[in-house]
């Protein structure tokens, strides 16, 4: 960050938009700067009017009191002395009032060649260029803090309730990975109230903090797992795949040349183990799991969404390694093609940003993304590169239905022994993973409440009593399987049946199926 601020300087940038949520960092930086540089600097905001930083006393000073930002401008191009840097405060909220006055003052600074060696740096909590200066505007954006800077809030914290302890364990500062200066400082302080150190023993502490807090970005959710890969039943090509990739994030593996996983898509039919996997990826891999909602980031103001996605993205790098959980992708980018003339092209903004962050990403975040309608999915998302390589999770066979009836069955805590697994296999033809699980459940309902024991006949009382969806939706789910054929691969070693209806069987249709009436 340092360079990038000090070469933009030297190159006479006259105006650097810096994005940050944390300003002592940014003050941080422009100090350094101003060091390396021999420059005095200011900060102006209109709460305070004009400061000026005192490298001696390290505080900073009144200089003027100018409250309106259009002045504050005039005062930098008409009274500011030479090599001094002013840092702007919170100028997103100026920029937004779409005041031309502003905009045409900015540019000309920006294009007033005559300014000798000073610069305006614009520090904001998000990126808000507009239109007009998006050509001219220099802009950098300050990361989340890495184990070094965590390192130092660290010890500030202990500094600050008089704690003696000279060294940080690596563990205890990765723990705090994805959080700003504030929020990691609350975190550390918390612990090392609640616990007298900052050791290990506080470390569940600060991961529970760090949930509550990645939570309030409304953008990811932090999973616990408890989900191990042998608990999903069958796609055994997947799991071999997974297995074989476990050790691929090490620094052995980049010795020998391994290139760090990018991730995966499963594409295939709703309650067949998709979302499951991800879970037990994550556990299997020991990897923190964050899911991204896309639909989430989508926000009214100008900016805004690519601005959220970038931030979900960043919280991601600084938390790696993980696995990114990206649930119904299709949904989230609905729409994507159609973008410039619905929503002035923010979907289509949104989208590229996600496309390049995946294919140039060095972090190892891990991505796994859903999807259930394949018609929904942009052409560019498939392209390999992307991706590691595209599953299709199709219905489970015949002897991964065995597989997961046993699992759901011992999940019961009962004894497989006493269940004809074969038979329920046989008769649950069609079936997808969650279908098993739900008629399971309703089996248990049913001994229940007849004061009885599980039985083998319960369960295929509830399974006769179903309907699966790959009836219901047959025609689906052909010609999704046609296509899976050439573009994807086979989650399953087994091979599925044909779903075929009986003769004379009426398939219930859902209201938006039935046909027009007065269309022939």
């Amino acid at each position: 960050m340092n360079r990038q601020l000090e070469l933009l300087i030297k190159a006479k940038a006259n105006v650097i938009e810096v994005v940050s949520y944390e300003d002592k960092r940014i003050q941080g930086f422009v100090n350094q700067v101003a060091k390396s540089l021999k420059m005095t600097w200011y900060v102006w905001n209109e709460v305070n009017g004009l400061l000026r930083f005192d490298s001696r006393t390290k505080k900073f000073e009144k200089e003027e009191d100018i409250a309106d930002y259009l002045d504050i401008l005039n005062f930098f191009t008409n009274n500011l002395e030479d090599n001094a840097i002013l840092v702007l405060q919170d100028f997103h909220h100026i920029l937004r009032r779409e005041d031309p006055r502003i905009i045409r003052k900015i540019r000309e600074i920006l294009q007033d060649k005559s300014i000798n060696n000073k610069v305006i740096i614009l520090s904001m909590p998000i990126k808000c260029v507009p239109d007009d200066l998006s050509k001219e505007l220099s802009v950098v954006e300050v990361g989340l803090p890495n184990v070094q800077v965590l390192n130092t809030i660290a010890k500030n914290c202990l500094n600050d309730y008089d704690i003696d302890q000279y060294e940080i364990e690596d563990c205890v500062l990765e723990a705090a990975l994805g959080l700003t200066i504030m929020e990691a400082e609350l975190a550390f302080s918390k612990a090392i109230i609640e616990f007298g150190r900052l050791d290990k023993e506080g470390i569940p502490f600060i991961i529970k903090e760090k949930e509550s807090i990645i939570k309030k970005t409304g953008l990811l959710e932090y999973y616990h797992s408890s989900t191990q890969l042998n608990n999903v039943g069958g796609l055994e090509n997947l799991k071999d795949w997974i297995s074989k990739r476990e050790r691929s994030f090490t620094q052995e593996a980049k010795k020998f040349g391994v290139d760090t996983p990018k991730g995966i898509m499963l594409l295939g039919v709703p309650g067949c183990g998709k979302s499951l996997t991800a879970k037990a990826v994550a556990k299997s891999w020991n990897y923190p799991l964050l899911r991204f909602d896309i639909g989430k980031v989508f926000g009214g103001i100008v900016g805004e969404s690519e601005h959220n996605v970038r931030r979900a993205l960043d919280i991601a790098k600084a938390i790696a390694p993980c696995v990114l959980w990206i649930d119904e992708i299709e949904k989230g980018l609905s729409g994507v093609q159609s973008s410039g003339q619905t929503d002035g092209g923010t979907t289509s903004r949104v989208f590229g940003t996600l496309l390049t962050w995946m294919q140039e990403k060095t972090e190892p975040v891990f991505v796994i993304a859903t999807a259930n309608n394949i018609k929904e999915l942009p052409p560019e998302l498939m392209r390999k590169g992307r991706f590691d390589e595209v599953f299709f999770v199709d219905l489970p066979s015949i002897d991964e239905r065995k597989k997961i009836f046993q699992i759901h069955i011992e999940n019961r805590k009962r004894d497989i022994v006493n269940f004809d697994l074969d038979t329920l296999a046989k008769e649950s033809k069609g079936f997808s993973g969650s279908e098993i699980e739900e008629c399971v459940k309703e089996g248990l309902h049913s001994a229940f409440s007849n004061g009885k024991e599980l039985t083998t006949e319960y369960i295929m009382s509830a399974i006769k009593a179903t309907i699966p969806l790959s009836i219901t939706m047959g025609d689906g789910l052909r010609k999704l399987r046609e296509w899976a054929k050439f573009r994807a691969r086979m989650a399953s070693s087994g091979t599925v049946e044909e779903i075929d209806v009986e003769k004379g069987k009426i398939i219930p249709k859902l209201k938006s199926e039935v046909n027009n009436p007065f269309i022939d």
